[in-house]
This record gives C-alpha cells, sequence and structure tokens, in this order.
C-alpha cells in the first residue's frame, strides 16, 4: 500500500450487530456476501472494519465473517478478565449465531493462537486454516512468550504511543517503511493510538501468556492448512517455515516478496490471491470427494 493508501483506510463501523456474550458484553460483527465461509479473526492491534481493506478481491465470491474480540474495538468485554480460551470460544459462538457449520479461518499474527487452539478443539468446524505471520513457533513458546513480555512491558512505560514505536519497525517490513516515509508512519500511528486503548491492549496480552505452543500438537491439526508469510517476517525465518510444513499434516507455504508481518498491508492482492486460491482448491477438492462417494455408493 502507498502512503496516501495508508491515510484513507476505512475503519468505520458501518452496522451494530452485535452476539451477547454468557455474562454480559457482546462481540461486534460484520458478516456479508454469500459462498464458502471464511473467518478472519483480528490480532491484538487491529479492528473488525479493517479487514475491508484487504478482502475487496475475496468479497464476490465468498461470505466473509469479521469480529472485534471481546475487549477490542466496539464489543465489550464483560464484566470478568478475559481468558484467552474466551477468544476461541467466542469464535464457536459466533459461527453458533450465525448458522456456520463449517469455516476457512484466517488468523493473523497473534490471532495464530486463536485459530490454531480452535481448530484443535474443533477440527469439525473447520474447512481450511490460513496462518497470516504466526505469532507462535513450531518449535515452543519462549520466544514468543519474550516477544509478548517486551510489548508489555513498551504499553506499561509509555503507552500505546510508545508500544507502536516499538512495533512499527518490527512489523513493517525494509521497502514499505522507507517509501513509506513519515507520511505512512504517521497515518497508521494515528490510526493505532485512535483506535485501541492501553486496557485492552494489556488484557489480550496477558492473556496470550497462559497458552502453551507445544510442537507436539501440531500434528494433531486436522484442517488443511496455508502458511503465508512475508519475506521481512521477524518472527519466521525459511527454517522455522520448514519447521512448520514438518511438523503440520496437510500444510503448504506461501512467501510474499516485499511483505512483513502482516503481508496483507503490503501486498493485498498476494495475500487475496493466495486465500482465494487455497479455498478455490480444497472447495474442488471436496466436491470430488462427494462425487466419488457417491459414485462408489452407487
Amino acid at each position: 500500500m502507498t502512503d496516501q493508501q495508508f491515510g484513507q483506510l476505512d475503519v468505520r463501523y458501518l452496522n451494530h450487530s452485535a452476539l451477547a456474550l454468557p455474562g454480559g458484553g457482546e462481540l461486534y460483527y460484520e458478516d456479508s456476501g454469500e459462498g464458502p465461509a471464511v473467518t478472519l479473526l483480528n490480532n491484538f492491534y487491529i479492528v473488525s472494519p479493517i479487514w475491508r481493506n484487504f478482502t475487496t478481491e475475496l468479497a464476490p465470491d465468498f461470505r466473509l465473517v469479521h469480529y472485534d474480540l471481546r475487549n477490542q474495538g466496539a464489543s465489550n468485554p464483560g464484566p470478568e478478565p478475559v481468558k484467552f480460551m474466551d477468544h476461541v470460544e467466542d469464535v464457536r459462538r459466533l459461527l453458533d449465531h450465525l448458522g456456520i457449520e463449517k469455516t476457512y479461518l484466517v488468523g493473523t499474527s497473534i490471532s495464530t493462537l486463536i485459530a490454531r487452539e480452535f481448530a484443535l478443539k474443533y477440527p469439525e468446524r473447520v474447512a481450511g486454516l490460513v496462518l497470516v505471520g504466526p505469532a507462535f513457533s513450531p518449535n515452543g513458546t519462549l520466544r514468543r512468550k519474550l516477544v509478548s513480555r517486551s510489548w508489555l512491558a513498551s504499553l506499561e512505560s509509555g503507552g500505546t504511543q510508545q508500544l507502536f514505536g516499538h512495533l512499527y519497525p518490527l512489523v513493517f517490513p525494509d521497502q514499505m517503511i522507507h517509501e513509506g516515509g513519515t507520511a505512512a508512519y504517521l497515518a497508521l500511528k494515528d490510526n493505532f493510538l485512535s483506535l485501541l486503548s492501553v486496557g485492552s491492549i494489556r488484557e489480550n496480552l496477558l492473556a496470550s501468556l497462559e497458552i502453551e505452543d507445544d510442537p507436539e500438537e501440531l500434528a494433531r491439526l486436522a484442517a488443511p492448512t496455508l502458511i503465508i508469510n512475508g519475506d521481512g517476517d521477524f518472527a519466521w525465518s525459511e527454517s522455522v517455515i520448514e519447521d512448520a510444513l514438518n511438523r503440520i499434516p496437510d500444510s503448504k507455504a506461501i512467501t510474499l516478496p516485499r511483505a512483513g508481518h502482516v503481508p496483507f498491508f503490503d501486498d493485498p492482492q498476494g495475500f487475496q490471491t493466495a486465500v482465494s486460491e487455497f479455498v478455490h482448491e480444497l472447495e474442488a477438492r471436496s466436491a470430488a470427494d462427494t462425487a466419488t462417494a457417491v459414485t462408489g455408493a452407487a
């Protein structure tokens, strides 16, 4: 995206759809389009409306669902502290509410943990899993927790402004930072500071520390899995991608050039093409399996 496009991100809340949560609170969500359901999970630093900027080419072919996490944006957490598995159960609650039996699940950065845990707990609900710039490692938990604690330290010492200064050079790639310059930095910073609160980020980061990244658990992922990384991602190298592919059954990876930890920002076209081709491939596979089963039964 160009610096002008960063300044024109559509972050408007266009409707008032909300799902009531047990014990109080609610989830703001958007549900649009027809076709195979694709559910997009926010990481802790973006809000639901931002997905409209990165799904325009997916919209004609798929039913797109996205929402604010329970203590984020227009959602309300309720009176109790948020636990990480609350986020996992909220995916189930929203799918049940919308009558979606099975979905393609897209996680980005820290929400790849939500996607992973949901796919492990409810494998029958996941048609395919897309992990975009995963925050977890296929080799264990320690690095992720060290990174999250460093982000918490920035948040506690200087609020969302200092946290943004910490995140920006990690999340975005060299080319975008230099081409976007000050204009892109200020546009993204303005959105970040206006849409996110210290409290919601703190609670989500603390909740993420409750979850362990057991490498052996990845072998239990039953859904076909696509990993999308930018070649400038600070978290995953090519060898880490290889480790993940060796651990996750029926998995494949695509690396987008000149993209970083959230590659849909840097290469919206490449991101959408990868997701679209993956879903269409799995839909064709499912149709072929059904046809074979019908022929066999006859």
